[in-house]
């Protein structure tokens, strides 16, 4: 099993390579947790799986003997080299060189059948905000995205404090369920992190209350944080004629004029954005 400690010793020894720290390299080696993520994938001969830094393919291992096609996108071209070499004869796999905050998907989603597509990834640290704000900004299709990442950053990413809010916190809120899937140990890694990890899962819901136009909620909510310090009564100066005008919509909405972006409801900032688009 490639979730195994001596696998991974074994394939850094015979390749004679190390894991990059600056890459944020620790190997999962513990096939209970890729079991349970594989799991809760709910994965079927349909599925489409795109797979965000394999690794050496602990999880992709798994998903090519359950999933109609998997695409897994690695950076690192040693690691490209040992997949093809240890799970290349496996049809249904696709590996792709590339850094994945590089990646265009406009080409690539029209290929695919959007309809079964799950995510799946074990986030480098360094790269966890980056890699979900470019999934959930750019919209992409997914039924389901299960990514382990670090604790605390997990735990925030479900409940945030108000100074800890951001674009990516409301868009979550409005767009998908969060669920915690496992807590996992930093011992479960090769070589071991100094932090624990979390899976969680998150799906698409349906919204409460709808926006009218995605696009100009997404570029509002990214400009109001910009400006976070800032009231909301000059935060929005640039949407209203008139300072006078932002006071009087905000007060017939009974939304206090001192508030900040991060004080703000969801249904608060939905009902300003269907306002001004």
């Amino acid at each position: 099993m490639i979730s195994s400690k001596k696998y991974v010793d074994e394939t850094l020894k015979k390749y004679q390579i190390q894991a990059k720290p600056s890459l944020g390299q620790n190997f999962l080696v513990e096939e209970k947790i890729v079991d349970t993520m594989i799991h809760q994938l709910n994965l079927n001969s349909q599925s489409i799986v795109l797979e965000i830094g394999p690794g050496l393919g602990a999880l992709t291992e798994k998903l090519v003997a359950l999933a109609k096609h998997v695409y897994a996108i690695e950076i690192d071209n040693r690691m490209c080299a040992i997949l093809k070499e240890t799970l290349g004869q496996h049809t249904n796999l696709t590996i792709i060189h590339h850094d994945f905050l590089k990646f265009d998907f406009t080409t690539w989603l029209k290929n695919i059948d959007t309809s079964h597509l799950s995510i799946v990834s074990n986030l480098p640290y360094y790269v966890t905000s980056a890699i979900l704000n470019k999934l959930i900004f750019n919209a992409i299709p997914f039924s389901s995205l299960m990514v382990m990442m670090q604790k605390e950053v997990g735990k925030k990413l479900i409940n945030p404090q108000l100074k800890e809010k951001s674009p990516l916190h409301v868009i979550l809120d409005y767009q998908y369920n969060l669920s915690i899937v496992e807590y996992v140990s930093k011992n479960a890694y090769l070589p071991r992190p100094n932090i624990d990890s979390i899976v969680l899962k998150i799906t698409p819901k349906t919204p409460k209350i709808k926006v009218h136009n995605e696009m100009f909620f997404y570029q509002l909510i990214k400009h109001l944080f910009q400006e976070r310090r800032k009231t909301l009564v000059n935060n929005l100066q640039a949407y209203f004629p008139t300072k006078e005008e932002t006071i009087l919509f905000l007060n017939q909405r009974n939304i206090t004029c001192e508030k900040r972006i991060e004080q703000l409801s969801l249904d608060e900032i939905i009902e300003i954005c269907n306002h001004l688009c």
